[in-house]
């Protein structure tokens, strides 16, 4: 049983769920902020990963996106930051892409698979 599974048999009402970009504000920011949300109260996070057209997601996160990708974020990326992360955070993280983030390599994908 995953994460995701173990929490919701737990906690099936009034939860907080937050979703923000990876990458935005800052590049190096990501891991820190799923921190503060945990500390915050947040349950769960949903992590974006920017792509180069999110027209569907609306200007916000379109422009969020947009700064990331220039800031450098990428799917490997995010995985390599939050490498080690269950040691500082129980909290279930959810990873979102879009068709765009299945051309990054597999192997980071696979890597995911563990948050």
């Amino acid at each position: 049983m995953n994460r995701l599974e173990q929490f919701f048999q737990h906690k099936n009402r009034n939860i907080l769920s937050v979703y923000f970009t990876a990458g935005y504000p800052t590049p190096d920011g990501t891991r820190q902020t799923i921190l503060d949300l945990a500390t915050a109260g947040a349950d769960l996070v949903e992590v974006g990963i920017p792509f180069s057209d999110p027209l569907a997601d609306g200007p916000t996160i379109q422009a969020s996106s947009h700064a990331a990708l220039e800031n450098g974020m990428s799917l490997e990326k995010l995985f390599g930051q939050l490498e080690g992360i269950r040691s500082e955070s129980q909290m279930p993280l959810v990873v979102a892409f879009g068709a765009d983030g299945l051309s990054e390599p597999r192997a980071a994908v696979r890597r995911g698979a563990v948050l």
